[in-house]
């Protein structure tokens, strides 16, 4: 006896799963997709006015803040814009793939709208600050641009546009601030910049192994030895630079104490990048290496010791203290 045609059941199970409604985004989910674990990079636009011995100026204060948030806002943009495009690639990647568009978690159309809205407040927070500042948020947008477009796939070009996002965050400081950047802060920011981007780059091999050049092309066309050769010529260039500007400091030479700390910060990244795997990412060093927050902490201290003189006066009245005591005997 025909009972009719036979039900495919798992016809029915995949019916009904593509008619149920998709479960809702939590607001995790969307902070998530902003990455502000990597927005302390953006602090770096305080390094002006710390320079310029402006960090107490309240005016000068509030808007370097303003600039950090449109900073934050804009390099959102980017983020989400970078997820939308490398979404298939990401899924391959061991730690990108729990990414909120590579996972699925949320739609491009709605990462789109979500990092559109991201880089309209950043354009509107940077104009509001200081007009010239939003002139630097739409070349560090070009410069992002340009990076996942076409530059990111050639070697040396690549790590270039890395330090060149972070010396654009300097310059934005400084023009929120109001502060002439010297040659030789520039040319620092760039080599730490630099050092930084092949370290991001050298944890990529280490972390996707063989599968690197197919995960991004580039990647294939560096190797740890070659990395090595590099750092070798960024490390000594970073330090002597440093240096330099520590000892033509304004303030004099008192600036050279803080040359210690820059040096100890530089070898504890590079025995980090051998023992362990998340020097890669800055903001990751930043949040959970003690030493390197001590350091970060003690460098800030010294300078604003210097900047301010009151390391020069302390040392002053020890000696005169000093002194004192021996013509009292």
């Amino acid at each position: 006896m025909n009972s009719g045609p036979p039900i495919d059941v798992n016809a029915d199970a995949v019916g009904d799963a593509a008619a149920a409604p998709r479960p809702s985004v939590s607001a995790k989910t969307y902070v998530r997709l902003l990455r502000p674990r990597q927005w302390s990079k953006n602090l770096i636009a305080f390094a002006p006015a710390l320079f310029a011995g402006r960090l107490f100026d309240g005016y000068v204060v509030t808007h370097v803040s303003m600039c950090v948030v449109a900073l934050c806002l804009i390099s959102a943009a980017v983020y989400v814009f970078n997820d939308i495009l490398d979404a298939d690639a990401d899924r391959l990647h061991p730690v990108k793939c729990k990414r909120p568009v590579a996972a699925g978690l949320i739609g491009k159309q709605t990462a789109f709208v979500v990092g559109l809205l991201c880089l309209i407040l950043s354009l509107a927070v940077g104009y509001l600050t200081r007009p010239a500042l939003s002139l630097v948020l739409l070349a560090y947008l070009l410069l992002q641009v340009a990076y996942v477009a076409k530059l990111k796939h050639h070697i040396i070009l690549d790590v270039f546009c890395i330090a060149t996002g972070f010396v654009l965050r300097a310059l934005a400081g400084g023009a929120a601030a109001h502060v002439p950047l010297s040659a030789w802060f520039l040319l620092c920011t760039s080599l730490g910049a630099l050092f930084l981007a092949l370290e991001k780059r050298r944890q990529e091999i280490k972390s996707l192994g063989s599968d690197a050049a197919g995960h991004r092309k580039v990647l294939g066309r560096y190797s740890i030895d070659l990395l090595d050769r590099m750092e070798a010529a960024i490390v000594p260039s970073l330090i002597t630079a440093y240096a330099f500007y520590s000892f033509q400091s304004q303030y004099g030479q008192w600036m050279m104490v803080t040359v210690p700390m820059v040096l100890y910060g530089v070898l504890r990244y590079q025995v980090l990048s051998v023992r362990e795997t998340n020097t890669g990412t800055p903001e990751e060093v930043l949040l959970k290496d003690r030493p390197i927050q001590c350091t970060i902490v003690l460098w800030v201290l010294a300078c604003m010791s210097v900047v301010y003189g009151w390391l020069p006066r302390f040392v002053s009245a020890v000696v005169q203290a000093t002194d004192s005591v021996r013509l009292h005997f």
